[in-house]
């Protein structure tokens, strides 16, 4: 069993101010979709997730930063400034990219001064790279601890303009596109003993990690249901469940309604029946509070560690999935510690 653990969440998302409030509320099935004070290019109002408390004036890099630094800090609040790694992901081709990696880089500094900060644009697959790195790193003893994030946010006329033109934004004639959305969401991986001397214990393991890349991209001829970037991403992450003969009940995808990444995933799903089991609880929050971008991979951790936390997870062993525009496919399997461990123990 691994000996590393998500110890803290951090989120700012439609649907809650925290990591609790967002769990909580997801779990209950709540949406957090509403008109928003943008239009399309016909001068119709958008329907989409964003977070009415922030300024509707405000857009671009100053807007990741003020839906970032309140969830860096809950997450990284009790942890100790040592050897802290940050990495923060931000969506493929974000506007304003250099803008916004100097504007979110020195809020991180601002609450952890001493922190290594590490700022990707690789869309809601670039944490599985990253969680590889961070846990390897770990095991090596080269870091107290590491914070993986993502940021993203569609809440810009920008934004909205671009979904429309490739025919991509949500509204009742077009079902097959996204809901816009913004997020942002961090999570601490430490080792038992170094949490345990801060006063923190394991709320999730992280048992397995998958990368994969697909052939089909939006709006090219490639088969979704080939899917053989995202099936080998989920048979890499759920090798340990394959191995221990015990299987996963609960998906957390990052899906949202386009039809390419649902038969994608459907294709996935059939070819990892050996590993999935009771009670198949399937849960894919962007398509009740928008779109996730960078967010994805974040938020499904986050959400996996707040279940466990308060005892209303559907299952013990989660497997969560994302992928972006440019073919990248990520899987994580995660645990709850205390119902892993005895587990093990009665095997």
């Amino acid at each position: 069993m691994s000996v590393v653990g998500v110890v803290r969440v951090g989120a700012r998302t439609p649907i809650g101010l925290n990591a609790r409030q967002t769990g909580f509320l997801l779990r209950a099935g709540f949406p957090a979709v509403s008109e928003a004070p943008l239009a399309s290019s016909a001068g119709e109002a958008i329907s989409m997730g964003f977070i009415p408390a922030i300024d509707p004036r405000i857009v671009g890099p100053e807007r990741l930063v003020l839906l970032a630094a309140p969830a860096f800090e809950e997450a990284a609040a009790p942890i100790r400034d040592g050897r802290t790694v940050v990495q923060l992901a931000l969506d493929e081709g974000v506007p304003d990219a250099p803008a916004a990696t100097q504007l979110l880089a020195a809020a991180v500094k601002r609450s952890m001064p001493s922190a290594t900060v590490g700022i990707v644009a690789g869309g809601e697959a670039a944490l599985g790279p990253l969680l590889l790195e961070a846990l390897s790193a770990l095991s090596s003893r080269l870091v107290d601890a590491v914070i993986l994030g993502g940021v993203h946010s569609d809440y810009d006329p920008r934004a909205i303009a671009a979904l429309e033109e490739s025919g991509r934004l949500f509204s009742p004639d077009n079902l097959d596109a996204r809901i816009p959305g913004e997020a942002a969401v961090f999570f601490v991986l430490m080792r038992d003993a170094d949490a345990e001397r801060q006063g923190l214990r394991a709320l999730a393991r992280v048992l397995g990690v998958g990368v994969g890349r697909e052939r089909a991209r939006p709006g090219d001829d490639a088969p979704a249901y080939e899917a053989l970037g995202l099936t080998s991403a989920a048979q890499q992450a759920a090798e340990p469940l394959a191995r221990a003969g015990r299987t996963a009940g609960w998906m957390l995808t990052d899906l949202t309604g386009e039809v390419r990444r649902l038969r994608e995933w459907q294709a996935a799903f059939v070819r990892m029946q050996d590993v999935l089991g009771r009670p198949y609880v399937i849960d894919s929050p962007a398509q009740r509070i928008g779109y996730l971008g960078a967010a994805a991979v974040p938020l499904l951790v986050a959400m996996a560690a707040t279940g466990w936390e308060h005892g209303y997870a559907p299952s013990p062993v989660a497997i969560a999935t994302a992928g972006n525009d440019g073919g990248e496919r990520a899987a994580v399997l995660l645990a709850s510690p205390a119902r892993w461990a005895e587990r093990e123990e009665q095997a």
